[in-house]
């Protein structure tokens, strides 16, 4: 019956379905191929939908309509100011263009389900989610048992590096799909209805099998606000819903130990009671680290309240407020406060209303609970009830872990927030004096504009996808070290506006190849358009170093060490050899104290191979800078070999280890 329901569905949902199961299982949407498709992917629907004309000149209007479409342009207006006025404008474009696409697919499902059978979609829609999660299980079991990574995250990974594994992300998605389940249970009968425990239970145990306490607790927090649901829709649990539960669980459970066994015959099991008591590898760290990043939020949007630092700018920015090694994020850890810091307090509050404005209808009937008790005048439709708990579940995880930069995640969240928003608020009764021909023009117009600001976006994501290309080919060269071709190719891609990291590179091959001028010619251009970067202020100072200017590279590499002394100890080594060769001993003995602290916290660090630092390059920039410090005060030369001593003990022991532990078994 579904099957044939998928074969009568039209052409736009073929589009938007199939694309939403591509972009899970491709890496759960995280690359930016699958950004650019989307925005092709809401040009896409928005020309089928002015194409077919399928308009209703009465009834399809609804009250808040107006007010979410203020704030959805509102917080896109401010998005495009923020990037605009960026102090990291060499990133953002992405989200920008992502961000664009998603709101203007959400408010064209608000129009798809009033002219079709709601319902329909929604069946349809659940069933793809539902489908990828699936899928994305019996790859995750594949990789999680085969690989070396110590969390399932089902197709939510980069194979190509060893460190791009999401199990939160997972865990997100399935906040996502597991409520979908039980909407295509509302339509099954017989065998289709045994098969639901099933299903459910192989989704719960992919989620314990992630680790992510933060998603466990989300869950259970869907779980309560579902069975307050059903207690006012005067509905009794009867033996058959607890024999579901219970089958549930039990499957659920027998995969968690299932599939651990199985990863035991190839790699070690992560410990439940570890991950619970927070003695695991990364300790506490990780709810300490998220304090600080929040702190850290709250003291930038205090500094730019209006238009924040940018779209995708706290990776740089709040470096310079770090207090420990290597604890630095791309985010805060939580999607409102990224939006204040980088897009500002604005568009925070504007997203804030425009899930209000969404989720209010629903939060009354909910809390209306407490006074009806089993009365039906509090009752909750179930497809409504379902709906709130996916977006409650995964609002409430990006409270702690922002994920929503997932398309896998982000585009089924959005369509179920459209979904959402037309089943939960009444219709709006128009005037008598409205005539059908305005409304219908009205509407035509809306279709318009949303599809000429798709069209702009495609333009946007047409002009820049040549120069993805070219400076792929650029990177792709770098890595082969071929730096004559890399310059050439980055050279083309010089008017690129998503540039990233390409200046940067062109600056550092330029510095290896004595090419001053142009090395000089890409740090300038970088400080134009990222000037929050460590990272250019230290190629900064290389270039002058090369050409001999020791005050500009003294200046660039003190700016540098303010920004990311935390991150990055080539910087601080770089600091002091440029002080002792300048002459400057005055000033070097003056910042010794902190060097010092800053060398035994790496060092500290480096010990428990906090973050793997003792498999990076920071692990060999401690023995040379204590060698250089050694040379400079003899007097402190015991307590620097020590350090050495234990830094060099610490890097070679965790690079046996790591060389010693088996390898993956699929790449």
């Amino acid at each position: 019956m579904l099957s044939r329901s998928l074969s009568r569905a039209p052409l736009s949902e073929h589009v938007l379905l199939g694309f939403l199961l591509l972009a899970t299982l491709l890496r759960g949407g995280k690359s930016l191929e699958v950004t650019w498709m989307l925005v092709a992917l809401a040009a896409a629907l928005l020309v089928i939908e002015v194409r077919a004309q399928h308009l209703r000149p009465t009834g399809s209007m609804q009250a808040s309509d107006k007010g979410l479409r203020i704030c959805a342009f509102g917080f896109l207006v401010w998005t495009l100011g923020s990037y605009l006025t960026s102090s990291t404008k060499n990133y953002g474009l992405d989200e920008l263009l992502r961000d664009g696409a998603l709101v203007l697919i959400f408010l064209w499902t608000m129009r798809y389900v009033r002219r079709s059978p709601d319902a329909a979609f929604i069946r349809r829609f659940a069933f793809c989610v539902v489908l990828a999660a699936l899928l994305a299980v019996l790859l995750g079991v594949l990789v999680y048992a085969l690989q070396p990574v110590n969390r399932f995250v089902g197709s939510f990974f980069d194979y190509r590096f060893h460190t791009d594994y999401w199990p939160n992300a997972w865990a997100q998605y399935l906040l996502l799909s597991w409520p979908m389940i039980l909407l295509l249970a509302l339509d099954a009968a017989g065998r289709a209805r045994r098969t639901i425990p099933v299903l459910l239970g192989l989704l719960f145990g992919a989620l314990l099998l992630s680790y992510s306490r933060g998603a466990l607790i989300a869950c259970v927090g869907q779980l309560a606000l579902l069975a307050w649901c059903r207690r006012g829709q005067q509905r009794r649990y009867t033996q058959s819903d607890a024999c579901m539960v219970a089958l549930t669980v039990l499957i659920a459970s027998s995969m968690f130990f299932g599939v651990n066994a199985l990863r035991a015959q190839f790699h070690p099991v992560e410990s439940v009671a570890e991950k619970v008591t927070f003695t695991a590898d990364e300790g506490a760290s990780s709810v300490s680290e998220r304090k600080a990043f929040w702190s850290q939020s709250l003291h930038l949007s205090a500094e730019r309240p209006v238009l924040g630092w940018g779209p995708y700018s706290f990776r740089f920015v709040h470096q310079k407020l770090q207090t420990g090694v290597l604890q630095t994020s791309d985010h805060p850890h939580n999607l409102f406060l990224k939006i204040a810091v980088e897009r500002g307090v604005a568009a925070a509050l504007l997203l804030v209303a425009m899930f209000v404005i969404v989720l209010l209808p629903t939060g009354r009937s909910v809390f209306a609970l407490f006074r009806y008790r089993h009365n039906s005048a509090g009752a909750v439709d179930q497809r409504t009830c379902l709906l709130a708990v996916v977006i409650l579940g995964v609002l409430a995880h990006n409270l702690i872990d922002y994920n929503l930069q997932f398309v896998g995640i982000a585009l089924p969240f959005w369509i179920a927030l459209g979904l959402l928003a037309h089943r939960s608020m009444p219709p709006l009764k128009l005037a008598p004096s409205t005539t059908l021909s305005a409304t219908s023009t009205s509407k035509k117009s809306v279709q318009l504009l949303d599809l000429s600001i798709a069209i702009i976006l495609l333009l946007v994501a047409l002009r820049e996808g040549g120069y993805l290309v070219t400076s792929s080919l650029g990177r792709h060269a770098e890595v082969r070290s071929d730096h004559a071709v890399a310059l050439r190719w980055y050279d083309r891609s010089l008017s690129e506006w998503f540039s990233r990291d390409l200046l940067l590179s062109r600056a550092l091959l330029a510095t290896l190849s004595d090419d001053t001028l142009r090395a000089e010619d890409s740090v300038r251009r970088y400080a134009l358009v990222n000037a929050e970067d460590p990272r250019g202020w230290r190629l900064r100072g290389d270039a002058a170093m090369l050409r001999g200017d020791l005050d500009e590279a003294r200046d660039a590499y003190t700016e540098a060490y303010h920004r990311g002394r935390w991150n990055d100890l080539s910087i601080t080594y770089a600091l002091a050899e440029a002080l002792r060769i300048g002459g400057h001993t005055e000033e070097l003995f003056a910042l010794k104290p902190e060097i010092d602290a800053l060398l035994q916290a790496f060092v500290e660090a480096i010990t428990r191979n906090a973050h793997f630092i003792a498999l990076s390059h920071n692990a060999e920039d401690a023995i040379a800078l204590t060698a250089l410090l050694k040379d400079e005060y003899p007097k402190d030369a015991p307590r620097y070999d020590v350090l050495a001593a234990r830094a060099d003990f610490a890097m070679r022991r965790e690079r046996l280890l790591a060389r010693s532990r088996p390898p993956g078994y699929l790449w």
